[in-house]
């Protein structure tokens, strides 16, 4: 038997190694999944969810289906397999009655997770390359009563991942774009506040990838 090809095994192991880190960290009641961004993700678009999303460069629309198909995989466990993640007016992605969710992807790999809306109020995932964030950058996100995680050189990466993650949870639920300084990330605790007064639980992991899990 042909041995498989060295990029498609380390791409399963490194699919592998953030599923089960992030399900480390999920609490109980929250789906997550993974997915490295293949060529053709893209034709695995619903008919629906191509009509949401704007007019994108392959790259862009290839991220987004292999984000949708995450999110597919989890909907699944909740009898909505073939349900079109359509987009929202806002880049939010919509889900259906009695789940909430959240998809996010970078240049490599899409992310997603999802609950009941029964047992969570909201749902926000990020992901982000396991680099520390450009200084210029994290100057913007660093806010004096952020909290940083002690002992990492990338713990600004993971404090702007958290508030990534932290904005799409509440978004659905407030409607008011914030910014970086409207949203207060303890790290060492796992807490963040916002300005339009919600308190989200925040959790992180770092390998293979940065992924950071609001809930609420």
């Amino acid at each position: 038997m042909a041995e498989p090809q060295s990029g498609f095994s380390e791409t399963s192991l490194l699919e592998n190694a953030l599923n089960e880190a992030m399900r480390a960290i999920a609490p109980k009641g929250i789906s997550t999944a993974c997915r490295f961004i293949r060529d053709g993700d893209e034709a695995r678009l619903l008919g629906d969810e191509i009509a949401t999303l704007p007019a994108r460069n392959p790259v862009r629309r290839r991220a987004s289906g292999a984000a949708r198909i995450a999110g597919r995989e989890l909907l699944k466990e909740h009898g909505g397999g073939d349900f079109a993640i359509l987009r929202g007016a806002s880049g939010e992605p919509i889900w259906p009655s009695g789940i909430v969710g959240s998809l996010a992807h970078d240049d490599d790999i899409a992310v997603a997770a999802v609950a009941k809306s029964a047992d969570f109020l909201a749902v926000g995932i990020d992901v982000e390359p396991a680099i520390a964030l450009p200084e210029d950058i994290a100057a913007l996100v660093r806010q004096p009563g952020d909290r940083l995680p002690k002992g990492t050189a990338d713990a600004d990466r993971i404090l702007f991942c958290a508030k990534e993650a932290v904005y799409k949870a509440v978004y659905p639920l407030d409607r008011v774009i914030l910014n970086y300084d409207d949203i207060i990330v303890d790290l060492q605790q796992g807490h963040a506040r916002t300005t339009t007064g919600r308190n989200v639980r925040v959790v992180f992991c770092r390998a293979p990838k940065i992924v950071a899990l609001a809930h609420l």
